[in-house]
């Protein structure tokens, strides 16, 4: 059925794909995703020289000839075709505010070149060698400390935005679904069980449902630019990254202990689960990784069990446990913030990553205390709101 618009590397690649999937059931007990009819977004080949070939801008394709917009004085486009051989073609087709737009995703060889801005040559990121940098990530924040810098802030920040108007838009559809198939609910509300039921979706129904896929497209977009953007500012600080082992799905997840508050209540078993999904911390650090990748280099993640960052005190010698909404602690005559201080303790990590060198944090303590009260002014100036994570309260 399918030898007419897809050639044998491109059928070859699909199943190796399948049989990956398969691999991971059958050894390491994982799930396997299904893709609903639909749903196949992007196809590719194993080679340029057959398949999907992109030559001379333009992409060939068993018998069909694409040509391909590039960006005007786009020098990494170009800087990328002249110095590396094309390895395979990708394509990939989105929706962008209800059109169909297809892109070609070139897989190259070597290490990608640095960006250029167009209008001088100049290089857009200068990234310091040799540098240390700690980050203390959470749920919806980041505090990062280096030698020459210091602050905090949250992720993403726009993105509860877009949650508003996709609950209303879920509302809309929940509507449109009940009046449209009344028989497939209950008198008191949930939907039947037991019976095969059968749907019928109205035209506005599938006009509001694309509209809330064009919010999660938003909001990716959004996400994946903020998270780019940060970075590039954290690498521009120094290229030897230390960062705790953060499980974020484990946070994601609600807790199974049954707790009860003061009036006997049971507590609520919800966790980190939205702001994570809201935020996304997780991805920030998979684009920090793969940008050190281009130099070989990777995230130095401490042991966090035996680093305790959120515990020690470097004057003291001693390991305090907080609670979790003390957000500031006493380190010797100084009040600290509790997050940039555990990433100044990672910043001067020890090089078998299980605890802080005591001796760096002595030499740099003073550095950064200048550097964080400043930063904290800063903040306590801005008229704007913060998480009460980060515990900064305005100046009115």
């Amino acid at each position: 059925n399918y030898k007419k618009h897809i050639d044998s590397n491109t059928s070859q690649k699909i199943a190796s794909t399948v049989w990956k999937a398969i691999q991971d059931v059958l050894f390491k007990r994982s799930k396997a995703h299904f893709k609903r009819y639909g749903m196949l977004h992007s196809v590719e080949g194993k080679s340029n020289k057959a398949g999907i070939r992109f030559k001379e801008i333009i992409v060939y394709w068993n018998g069909l000839t694409l040509p391909v917009r590039i960006r005007k004085q786009d020098l990494f486009v170009k800087e990328s075709l002249a110095l590396h051989t094309i390895k395979y073609c990708r394509l990939v087709k989105k929706v962008i505010r209800g059109v169909h737009t297809f892109y070609v995703q070139l897989v190259m060889d070597g290490m990608p070149p640095a960006k250029r801005i167009p209008s001088t040559g100049a290089f857009r990121h200068a990234y310091q060698k040799q540098k240390r940098v700690g980050i203390d990530i959470g749920p919806s924040t980041i505090a990062v400390v280096s030698e020459e810098a210091v602050f905090i802030q949250q992720l993403a920040p726009e993105v509860p935005l877009l949650e508003k108007q996709k609950r209303r838009l879920l509302r809309k559809l929940d509507r449109s679904r009940r009046s449209t198939n009344p028989n497939n609910f209950k008198k008191d509300g949930p939907i039947q069980h037991g019976v095969k039921l059968h749907w019928t979706y109205s035209k506005n129904y599938q006009k509001t449902k694309k509209q809330v896929k064009e919010l999660y497209r938003k909001k990716a977009c959004y996400i994946k630019e903020k998270h780019g953007a940060l970075a590039n500012k954290i690498l521009s600080l120094g290229d030897e990254v230390y960062i705790e082992t953060m499980h974020f799905k484990g946070l994601a997840k609600r807790t199974k202990e049954t707790k009860t508050n003061i009036q006997g209540k049971i507590q609520s078993k919800k966790r980190f689960g939205k702001s994570i999904g809201h935020h996304a911390p997780a991805m920030l650090v998979e684009i920090i990784d793969q940008k050190l990748g281009y130099t070989k280099q990777t995230i130095q993640k401490v042991n966090t069990i035996t680093f305790r960052a959120s515990q020690y005190n470097h004057v003291t010698d001693r390991y305090e446990k907080k609670k979790l909404h003390q957000r500031w602690c006493q380190i010797g005559s100084h009040l600290v913030q509790r997050d940039l201080y555990s990433a100044f303790l990672l910043m001067n990590s020890e090089p078998n990553l299980q605890q802080t060198n005591r001796d760096l944090c002595n030499k740099t303590f003073t550095t950064f205390l200048e550097l964080h009260n400043q930063h904290i002014e800063d903040l306590k100036q801005v008229k704007k709101s913060f998480p009460l994570s980060m515990g900064i309260k305005q100046i009115k």
